[in-house]
């Protein structure tokens, strides 16, 4: 048996460290979610180190011993598509940003105008460097700093003043509340091509919590599988036209070759999970989320949203500035053992916010009598400037009374120790 080498022991260490630590902490940052054991399991088979690359319906001799790869990539595809009341599903993107990228170069050529958000108002900061670098026109889609949502009038008399846009890419990485797509349609008229960036609201869109794209209007989604879906880091593309199916394929297979067969399985891992207890899963998130900014609210924060319920996801926004720099309330909370972001929301005077996910948390099973001991720790930490320290049990008690059982720590304890680490995670 070859011995792992003392520095490749002590990267993992260092990482075990970390993973140790975050046991103890709950984590409420909307672009992550928790992985099962299960789904974590095909990072340590023969699929993380392998090609898999279907043939024309035989064994592709090219790269041969790949068919149940093949299988199972097949299978998840159609299972996606169920879920999201897509006929073509591609699973070649290895990140939301991937299958942006992909999406951008297939839907618009060189030349073409395509809308998107602007960052200020949530969109995704990578949209307009990469369609620029595409050789797109790019230009701000107008929000109603009121409802958060898109102006549509606004956007009427935009387009009155010039040609319809070849895309509209809706990238909205911050969002609260859905776009009315049927009135989006209406506006930029038939020809256009709607894209729907689902990275945050993907699992909530599988459990019928959230409006379907497809159904709406949208023609084309994508998006990462790790935020409300609690897939791997990876993406997705879908659609029920099959000529936009041809077009994303083809550009996939350019901008992406190895696809990462061991992040597919976990992802057909986790669709079948979905399938079991995604539709309780992504209702409770929705309610779970509404019922910290109501709560929050109750105790004098500036919770954004608040006029239309807050929330329709997993997000709640937080203007904290009234009681303090958004970069301290995190680390006051970090200190509690509370993870969130402090970064730029849109529409509020202060520099920074903070922004909340609860999929992670209601994936793991929190209940909405836990999410009122959240706010109460919130308020202590954040608005009654109590020493985290002395709020830091009740934080770990929530954190301890979610966290998966047992056997996933088992295993990564084996793992270590057949590396030549002992001892606990």
């Amino acid at each position: 048996m070859t011995r792992t080498p003392p520095d490749a022991l002590a990267v993992l260490q260092q990482a075990a460290a970390q993973h140790a630590a975050g046991r103890h902490r709950l984590h409420l940052v909307p672009s992550e979610n928790g992985l099962s054991l299960a789904a974590r399991i095909p990072h340590l088979m023969d699929a993380a180190v392998r090609y898999a690359f279907p043939g024309d319906g035989t064994e592709n001799w090219a790269w041969p011993g790949r068919q149940d790869l093949v299988a199972v990539e097949q299978a998840a595809a159609e299972r996606l598509g169920a879920q999201l009341g897509a006929e073509h599903v591609n699973l070649k993107p290895v990140s939301g940003v991937s299958a942006l990228t992909v999406a951008l170069s297939a839907l618009a050529g060189p030349g073409a105008t395509a809308f998107n958000l602007a960052e200020r108002d949530g969109g995704h900061g990578s949209t307009r460097f990469i369609g620029t670098r595409l050789g797109l026109q790019m230009r701000d889609l107008p929000v109603d700093p009121a409802t958060c949502t898109l102006d549509l009038d606004a956007l009427a008399r935009l387009l009155g003043t010039g040609s319809r846009p070849q895309l509209v890419y809706l990238d909205a990485f911050m969002c609260l509340f859905p776009v009315d797509l049927p009135g989006l349609r209406e506006v930029v008229g038939p020809e256009a091509v709607i894209h729907y960036d689902a990275s945050h609201t993907l699992g909530l869109i599988a459990g019928g919590a959230w409006q379907n794209p497809l159904a709406e209007g949208a023609d084309s989604l994508g998006g990462s599988t790790h935020k409300t879906y609690p897939g791997p880091h990876k993406g997705l593309l879908a659609t029920n036209e099959a000529g936009l199916a041809a077009r994303l394929d083809e550009h996939a297979s350019h901008f992406v070759s190895h696809h990462h067969p061991a992040d597919v399985v976990a992802l057909a891992v986790a669709a079948a999970e979905m399938d079991a207890r995604g539709r309780q899963y992504a209702h409770a998130t929705v309610a779970n989320a509404r019922r910290l900014g109501a709560k929050l609210a109750e105790r004098g924060f500036t919770v954004c949203g608040e006029k239309a319920g807050f929330t329709d996801c997993h997000q709640l926004w937080i203007d904290i500035a009234p009681l303090m720099d958004a970069e301290q309330a995190s680390r006051r909370l970090f200190e509690t053992g509370i993870v969130v972001n402090a970064i730029p929301l849109p529409h509020i005077t202060a520099d920074a916010g903070l922004r909340l996910g609860v999929q992670e948390v209601t994936w793991a099973g929190m209940r909405e009598d836990c999410i009122d001991e959240l706010a109460a720790i919130f308020t202590a930490v954040l608005r009654d400037r109590v020493d985290p320290a002395a709020v830091t049990p009740r934080a770990r008690a929530l954190a301890a009374a979610y966290r998966p059982d047992g056997a996933d720590e088992q295993v990564l304890c084996s793992a270590l120790a057949a590396a030549g680490i002992g001892g606990d995670a």
